[in-house]
This record gives structure tokens, sequence and C-alpha cells, in this order.
């Protein structure tokens, strides 16, 4: 899949998931249960790797 973002959209874009890391990265360090901590974790991972593309340019057609 191809995503071609402007300037603009593609710092909201990296805004929101590094807002949505830090909240992850709160919820596992106050999350107990070891199965839903392995689904955050996972969950952030991913968004991780989804933040890290954004940051490419070349990534998103900038």
């Amino acid at each position: 899949m191809d995503l071609y973002l402007d300037a603009k959209e593609a710092e909201l874009v990296q805004r929101v998931l590094t807002h949505r890391l830090e909240d992850l990265h709160r919820e596992i360090n106050h999350t107990d249960r070891r199965a839903f901590k392995a689904e955050l974790k996972a969950e952030e991972a991913l968004l991780q790797q989804v933040l890290d593309k954004v940051k490419q340019p070349a990534a998103i057609g900038i």
C-alpha cells in the first residue's frame, strides 16, 4: 500500500502515534495481567514500526 502525505499530514500522524505510544507505555507499566501486557507490547511494537515508516520521507512520498 502506498500512502502519500503532505508535510502537515505527516507531522500530525507522527504526533498522534507518538502520543499513543506514550499512553501505551504507561498502560503497560500499570498492567499486572501478563496476557494483556503481552498484547499491549505487541501493539506498541507495531505502532513503533509504523511511526518509523512515517518518519521516512521517501516512504510517504514527501
